[in-house]
């Protein structure tokens, strides 16, 4: 196990740029779940993060009754009403979708789990957070049994324990209990906390120092699962650079934000941190 410093230099030769002859199905489209009425905020957020990176297109499924509340709230959003399990899965076969995130908001249900399940199956590229990890901490296995070494988990300490408790639940240090949960787990996982730790199912782990305190507020999380499932996907990042790269620009705008910062600050602030990225890139 090689354990590094989260820093540019590990990932910025693959961080995504548009050519002159892209459009924005090219550039990727996410496409993120809504949670029920109470909850759409997550994903509206999770949403602006993706596009403020680099998303060429968002696409934001939720149930009808959930679409009067969320259309007034979005501007540049795709909206697509999923009726039942099989319309969400006809959704998810768009060729042109690169990357999926399920959980924030999502509520803790049998959809939730069934939805995270079939993006599995549907699409390369999946970063379930929140509510689409919670859903399986009874059979966590029934999970793991469907993920891949591409996709991404992004759990907090709760959320962790939750999943990998009954597997780990004997080591403390964070990155030898997230390396060990990558194997386990066959993806790539990322341990949210002051010390934000990624790790590999092949042993590599990434720990991003941060003292960026005034990140722990509502919806930040829901903009990192944004930005890192905007960066990951087919002829962008690959899922462990992507998830370094996104816990990077975020920690990095949390540091100049600091006090009274909110969610809504973080994604305010992605334009001028990529364009900064992506200048040093072509130095």
């Amino acid at each position: 196990m090689t354990i590094k410093i989260n820093n540019p230099n590990l990932w910025i030769s693959s961080f995504p740029i548009p050519a002159r002859t892209d459009h924005k199905y090219t550039r990727g489209m996410v496409l993120i779940n809504c949670g029920p009425k109470s909850k759409t905020g997550a994903a509206r957020l999770a949403a602006r993060s993706a596009m403020r990176v680099g998303a060429g297109a968002v696409k934001i499924v939720c149930d009808a009754n959930v679409i009067d509340i969320i259309e007034p709230q979005i501007s540049v959003e795709l909206i697509e009403i999923a009726h039942n399990k099989q319309d969400f899965q006809n959704i998810l076969k768009d060729k042109k979708i690169t990357a999926a995130l399920i959980g924030p908001g999502n509520g803790i249900s049998d959809e939730t789990k069934a939805r995270a399940l079939m993006a599995l199956a549907f699409i390369d590229y999946v970063v379930l957070d929140a509510d689409a990890l919670t859903v399986f901490s009874e059979n966590p296995k029934e999970l793991f049994i469907d993920c891949y070494p591409h996709t991404i988990l992004t759990p907090h300490e709760g959320e962790f324990k939750k999943i990998f408790g009954n597997e780990i639940n004997n080591i403390e240090e964070r990155s030898l209990k997230t390396a060990e949960a990558a194997k386990i787990s066959n993806t790539i996982v990322v341990l949210k906390g002051a010390d934000t730790v990624i790790a590999s199912p092949n042993g590599n782990v990434v720990v991003n120092k941060s003292s960026a305190a005034y990140l722990a507020t509502a919806g930040s999380g829901d903009v990192l699962a944004g930005i890192i499932s905007s960066l990951v996907g087919k002829n962008k990042m690959n899922a462990f650079d992507a998830a370094c790269a996104g816990v990077w620009i975020h920690s990095e705008i949390g540091e100049i934000l600091g006090s009274g910062m909110i969610a809504e600050d973080i994604i305010d602030m992605i334009p001028i941190t990529v364009k900064k990225l992506i200048k040093s890139k072509q130095l």
